[in-house]
């Protein structure tokens, strides 16, 4: 949350010319509601739709996909994406804490105590970024630009 993933993948796929699918926007179209509405079903559940949503678009060529930070979460997904040039944004907690401080479009951190329950989520989260992505990128105090340059270095275009 906060690495600037959608924006980052948004750059890169206006970069290489392809195609860019953000899967949170692609599941808010397709049921008109907020990622905040769709969480109030149950995050099993909002994972579950991200997952078939993953799925309409992983075997597409020349596609950039933005997906959101829990997806790792979800068995089907962590499995689906493993087989995809997956590319860590990795952000220090402070920049993401500072980044996420007035969002309130984070269901998972709409809470009193923000800081504690994000350093929980990056500890359950983050063994499984780094399982998964076959690169990283060091966010902090880079432009999107930077971020775009540097993964189009590692992926050789």
């Amino acid at each position: 949350m906060g690495s600037g993933k959608s924006s980052t993948a948004k750059a890169l796929s206006l970069s290489l010319g392809w195609n860019f699918i953000d899967i949170d926007n692609e599941l808010t179209r397709s049921f008109d509601m907020s990622i905040n509405e769709l969480f109030l079903r149950g995050e099993e559940n909002f994972r579950k739709l991200e997952f078939t949503e993953l799925q309409k678009h992983i075997l597409k060529e020349n596609i950039v996909i933005a997906v959101g930070g829990g997806a790792v979460s979800y068995k089907d997904s962590f499995e689906l994406l493993s087989s995809k040039h997956c590319i860590y944004l990795k952000t220090s907690k402070d920049i993401l804490l500072d980044r996420l401080k007035d969002d309130n479009s984070r269901p998972l951190l709409n809470v009193q105590n923000k800081d504690e329950i994000f350093e929980e989520i990056m500890l359950q989260r983050l063994e499984k970024y780094e399982a998964l992505c076959k690169s990283e990128v060091v966010t902090d105090n880079q432009t999107i630009e930077d971020n775009c340059n540097q993964i189009m270095e590692i992926i050789n275009v």
